[in-house]
């Protein structure tokens, strides 16, 4: 395939049941976008280790300010994701299936996975050139039984988002808790640092600030960038101003203006499963969440299993008694099921 290249993935540990490779995209569907971020990514894929005539597929998102690169990261006396996953697989409780931890990150640390005028054609770059690169490299099952999207946060958004656009290549997703309800998750999150985002009259100082690492140590910083990411991945494009964006609240009264918001509570997946529902038709999600969610999440992964239930799509949903931190537990638990399910549905 034009634009691509694969090569194999030196690590400093051994994978008993993988191969590891970088796949080299040269994205056309993200040249020349708005925020200027690399069009060359970088995905780290794992393939399974012998001969297995078109594996299932599984791509795996990552929660918002991380990359797909981290999962493979050396951890001191410890394990390290991908290293459980293989270890799983040595022990048959995971799938042997090709692994892609896709690379979409930002400047402002995150794309959600989608297309928007403020960030690039993330979904497309998935869709239309990340996937084909990978079924025509490693010849994976075309059955979107075996075509699975997954993650966790933001991660889990995009599963959402990208399991749900017409015509999706993949019939499987998990999500363990999905931005959504953005009434009680992101809402708040605005109302916080409003103040500090009242500062500036434009972006260049904070980029100046960030460059000079002047912002980064605060502890408003995380909210701080997760603001203007949001804002980057849901504004229309006539919310963007020449050297700044409008957030859908005044930031000194707090008000929240009614028209920017609709179309913000547009991405929410509270909203857009609803008026995807036929898209969904024949495809199995799975929402799990935590009962004490540090965004409040657990309250739109409910509503998601509302509308999944009225919609007639076939789902499992699954509440744990954690909070918002080490879903990747939550991941490996799930590729447990999926090899079950999948056992059964060769």
């Amino acid at each position: 395939m034009k634009n691509t290249s694969l090569e194999e993935l030196s690590l400093p540990y051994e994978l008993k049941s993988h191969n590891a490779f970088i796949l080299k995209i040269d994205s056309q569907a993200l040249k020349n976008n708005p925020l200027k971020d690399p069009s060359h990514r970088h995905n780290y894929v794992l393939a399974p280790k012998g001969d297995i005539e078109n594996p299932p597929v599984i791509f795996h998102l990552s929660g918002y300010f991380s990359t797909g690169y981290q999962n493979f990261t050396a951890k001191t006396l410890n394990l390290n994701f991908v290293q459980k996953l293989d270890q799983q697989v040595v022990q048959k409780k995971a799938p042997a299936a090709v692994h892609v931890f896709v690379e979409a990150t930002t400047y402002w640390g995150g794309s959600q996975f989608i297309n928007s005028p403020g960030c690039g054609q993330y979904s497309d770059y998935i869709l239309k050139e990340l996937y084909p690169a990978v079924v025509e490299q490693f010849a994976v099952s075309s059955k979107a039984t075996r075509t699975c999207v997954m993650g966790g946060s933001s991660g889990g958004y995009g599963a959402l988002a990208l399991v749900s656009v017409k015509g999706s290549p993949f019939g499987v997703a998990f999500a363990t808790a999905p931005d959504s309800y953005f009434e009680a998750s992101l809402l708040p999150e605005l109302f916080k640092v409003a103040p500090e985002l009242l500062k500036y009259k434009s972006l260049a100082p904070i980029k100046k600030k960030i460059a000079a690492g002047e912002l980064q140590e605060k502890k408003s910083f995380f909210n701080l960038a997760n603001a203007l990411a949001m804002a980057h991945c849901y504004s229309p494009k006539e919310a963007f101003r020449k050297d700044f964006l409008e957030f859908p609240i005044d930031l000194h009264t707090g008000r929240v203006k009614s028209k920017l918001w609709k179309s913000w509570l547009k991405h929410d997946p509270v909203h857009f499963l609803k008026a995807r529902k036929k898209n969904l038709q024949g495809k199995q999600l799975f929402i799990d969440v935590g009962k004490y969610d540090n965004f409040c999440l657990q309250f739109g992964a409910r509503q998601i299993a509302e509308v999944l239930k009225e919609a007639k799509v076939k789902h499992s949903y699954t509440e744990f008694p954690g909070n918002h931190f080490g879903l990747s537990e939550r991941r490996l638990g799930f590729l447990e099921k999926l090899a079950t399910s999948w056992k059964s549905h060769v």
